[in-house]
């Protein structure tokens, strides 16, 4: 379509997915190997990946957490920190590395 490029990355509705839920790119300072990282997820599988320009210019994309979130938005806080929204729990988690 005239406007409009190919999308960076796409991803099947198996495994659950169905909705794509659009995030933030890391801008914080709590966690610097996720910084320039866009993170994203899908509404009906709770699935979060994080995505990232690759050597080829290109970008990969990497599942990094599988959760039982109805997740229906990503939020940022005003130091860049990253919130993710569970619409099934009405509760506002902070994203943080998996330990």
């Amino acid at each position: 379509q005239a406007g409009l490029t190919l999308p960076a990355v796409d991803y099947t509705h198996s495994d659950g997915n169905c909705s794509v839920t659009g995030g933030y790119v890391y801008r914080g300072s709590a966690y610097p190997a996720w910084n320039g990282i866009y993170f994203y997820g899908d509404y009906c599988s709770g699935h979060i990946w994080a995505m990232a320009p690759d050597d080829a210019g290109g970008w990969a994309s990497a599942l990094v957490a599988d959760t039982d979130l109805v997740i229906s938005s990503f939020g940022e806080d005003q130091d860049g920190e990253l919130y993710v929204i569970d619409y099934g729990g009405g509760t506002i988690y902070r994203m943080m590395p998996a330990e």
